[in-house]
């Protein structure tokens, strides 16, 4: 009796429920970039905070000059203006590099097969946009976290904001059975419904993605005998950000988290602890199936229901079909593949929205074809090159830094091949700080 109570109180239409796409006047959006103006403008060094936390608020859109645009998107633009009258960077501070020149040619690329082939080229140019913001973001990032002070910085932001963002779903998750929906994302399968956070986020697999870069972020500064004053406070950071993995019922994220784990393991000198955080993190996504199943009406069967969870899945099935119809028209195009976003504007998914592709290489293969590819993975190659070699001469706390984003992004990257969000602003900000610290090592 119990179970089904709750079981109706998560099925039925919440009392409250925030949307994603936030219908104001122009100026609500013009206000923020504004106001991310200003506070640079007086407090340079609250720049890359600004950025860090502008990105972990992806969920949210406004409708603007026909495109969906986020808070990130004003709030980087409000920054970059400010940041860059009050610093007055030079090139060499910019920091741009041969490598830079495989993103410009990817984006040339990009554009290029847009033009040709996209059916609806207004919607191509859309995408293309976010793409560039992506790239702009990633420079802007790299030369703010420039200077040993800024990266330190930057990176005790990005775990300060991965246990806000955490905290924030597992908030939503907890308010939702009381009839307020502050980001909760409702599942079907054949015999039972569960419910999953993205609070903040671009939906549950986000969230649980994120949460999951922020959890390694804070394991492997826990590991290291430097950050011991701080190890109280990133324990309990690592649990809530635990937490919100579990919930989020991601299993790419809970893919992407072993992997980084292993990777902890494998650079920590403090093995013991990282098995226990390992074990730690089986029993909390064990506990959230089952949590989830017994909502979900499993009662006595609740084993049964939590595998049929994790096993059973009709997206699945929908990403195979994606993926068949993205392999053939890749076949059409294979060198410079077929515009981006054009797969969205031929297919719709089985729930009436615009498909997609869901694994990166695919993605990359069917929007930029063969050569398109070889840009991006030469650009992440070199980039993972140079951070390999400043973390073999590199000593001390930004070391560890250092290494617990590269794991992180290692572990972001395992999952984009089930969830890609690489377009994303936080992949680029991560990304950023990676190519920041690595140049400070390289600076010595």
């Amino acid at each position: 009796m119990r179970v089904q109570v709750l079981t109706q109180l998560v099925t039925r239409a919440p009392l409250f429920q925030m949307d994603q796409n936030m219908s104001a006047p122009w100026y609500v959006p013009a206000l923020l970039g504004l106001g991310a103006f200003v506070i640079t403008f007086l407090r340079s060094e609250t720049a890359l905070a600004l950025i860090i936390f502008a990105t972990a608020l992806d969920r949210y859109r406004f409708d603007f000059a026909g495109a969906g645009l986020r808070i990130e998107h004003f709030v980087v633009i409000g920054v970059a203006l400010a940041w860059g009258i009050k610093t007055r960077p030079t090139f060499q501070q910019l920091h741009f590099s041969r490598a830079d020149l495989l993103l410009a040619a990817y984006l040339g690329l990009a554009l290029g097969s847009s033009l040709f082939f996209a059916p609806l080229l207004g919607e191509s140019l859309k995408f293309f946009g976010l793409m560039v913001f992506g790239v702009v973001l990633y420079w802007l990032v790299r030369a703010i976290a420039g200077t040993p002070r800024e990266f330190r910085r930057g990176v005790w932001t990005m775990v300060v904001v991965g246990i806000g963002a955490s905290l924030f779903g597992i908030a939503a998750w907890l308010v939702y059975p009381l009839g307020l929906n502050l980001g909760v994302q409702i599942y079907s399968l054949e015999n039972f419904v569960t419910y999953s956070p993205y609070g903040t986020l671009f939906d549950s697999n986000t969230l649980g993605m994120y949460a999951m870069a922020a959890t390694l972020l804070q394991v492997t500064l826990l590991l290291d005998a430097q950050f011991a004053r701080w190890r109280v406070w990133l324990g309990i950071g690592i649990v809530i950000s635990l937490l919100a993995v579990a919930l989020s019922l991601t299993r790419t994220a809970w893919i992407g988290l072993i992997v980084g784990l292993c990777l902890v393991l494998l650079f920590s000198p403090r093995r013991r602890w990282a098995l226990a955080i390992v074990g730690a993190a089986v029993v909390l996504i064990i506990a959230a199936l089952v949590v989830n199943s017994a909502l979900a009406g499993g009662q006595s069967a609740l084993a049964e229901f939590s595998v049929a969870r994790v096993l059973t899945s009709r997206s699945i099935f929908f990403r195979l079909d994606a993926y068949a119809r993205a392999w053939n028209d890749f076949l059409t195009h294979p060198l410079i593949g077929n515009g981006v976003n054009v797969f969205a504007q031929k297919y719709t998914s089985p729930a009436g929205a615009r498909d997609w592709i869901s694994n990166f290489f695919l993605m990359t293969l069917h929007d930029t074809g063969i050569i398109g590819l070889a840009l991006v993975l030469g650009w992440l190659g070199w980039l993972a090159y140079e951070t390999g070699r400043a973390l073999k001469s590199a000593r001390g706390a930004a070391r560890t830094m250092l290494l617990a984003l590269s794991i992180a992004y290692v572990a972001l990257f395992v999952s984009y091949q089930a969830v890609t969000v690489f377009w994303l602003g936080f992949n680029w900000v991560y990304l950023g700080l990676i190519g920041a610290g690595t140049r400070l090592q390289e600076e010595g």
